[in-house]
């Protein structure tokens, strides 16, 4: 279902990460969110909240001398009823890769859309 939601004009390419926040709900569960905005003028959304729970794996890299983080290219998988999401993919492989990075592998992800 993720798949089918980020095509097209609602596409990730060229949308930036705004904020990443990894905090613990109530019952002490890893949630990461993360807010992403500048999609284009034909696109449903302005602005979205990525919601991810039960969080199997992630990783984000960042340096000083990167710009934070305009999304170039991502690859979005569903893996034995969860979701994989790599902002920095390996692009040789259509599966998750070793070489992929910026990732969150969670078994849910939720959308959330951001009123300004």
């Amino acid at each position: 279902m993720a798949a089918k939601t980020f095509i097209k004009e609602n596409s990730l390419v060229s949308t930036k990460i705004d904020e990443i926040n990894l905090y613990k709900d109530e019952l002490g569960e890893l949630k990461i969110s993360l807010l992403i905005s500048g999609f284009s003028r034909k696109s449903d959304y302005s602005k979205i909240n990525l919601l991810f729970s039960d969080i199997i794996e992630f990783k984000f890299y960042h340096t000083h001398s990167y710009n934070f983080y305009t999304i170039e290219n991502f690859k979005l998988l569903p893996i034995d009823d969860c979701i994989y999401l790599s902002f920095d993919p390996d692009n040789s492989d259509d599966k998750k890769s070793d070489n992929d990075s910026d990732f969150i592998y969670a078994k849910k992800l939720e959308l959330f859309i951001v009123n300004e």
